[in-house]
């Protein structure tokens, strides 16, 4: 008996000598890009509401229609609904690549091809964009930073 007191003090105290707080580990490359995948799938479901769940409150979003950046959640809405009025389908993805920085970010960057109601017509559309993911307290990613533009001028469609 007096052999497993023994015993078992040395475990407890061992264990109090493990390194605390050690840091997460960063997600695998696997869940990243399921991250980034299944946020770009809700741009072309329609729903405002679902597209800007994937925002973070405060998160600068530079829009490819507008000069400046904004980190107004109003704002930034306001440019989902009118991309949503466009009825964007047919979304492909290419040269995606997606890294993972540490245990609570991830960068998304590519170009995006979609075809959307421009005026009278559906036109396919390419954009090119970074968006910064950031683990939130409640362990969801959200994106905090996101940047939009065209592709340069006379870029030929693939």
């Amino acid at each position: 008996m007096r052999t497993m007191l023994i015993l078992g003090g040395t475990v407890l105290a061992l264990a109090g000598c493990a390194k605390p707080g050690a840091p997460p580990a960063p997600p695998a490359q696997a869940e990243a890009e399921k991250i980034v995948a299944d946020t770009e799938v809700s741009f072309t479901g329609g729903n405002v509401e679902a597209i800007m769940g994937h925002y973070a409150d405060g998160a600068v979003v530079f829009d490819p229609s507008v000069l400046d950046p904004s980190n107004d959640r109003a704002m930034q809405t306001k440019w989902t609904a009118g991309y949503v009025t466009m009825k964007p389908s047919d979304q492909t993805v290419g040269s995606r690549h997606v890294q993972v920085l540490d245990a609570d970010t991830i960068v998304a960057s590519g170009v995006m091809s979609f075809t959307a109601a421009v005026g009278p017509t559906r036109q396919m559309l390419r954009t090119r964009y970074t968006d910064v993911y950031q683990k939130q307290a409640d362990g969801s990613w959200k994106i905090v930073h996101e940047h939009m533009s065209g592709p340069p001028p006379e870029t030929p469609m693939p």
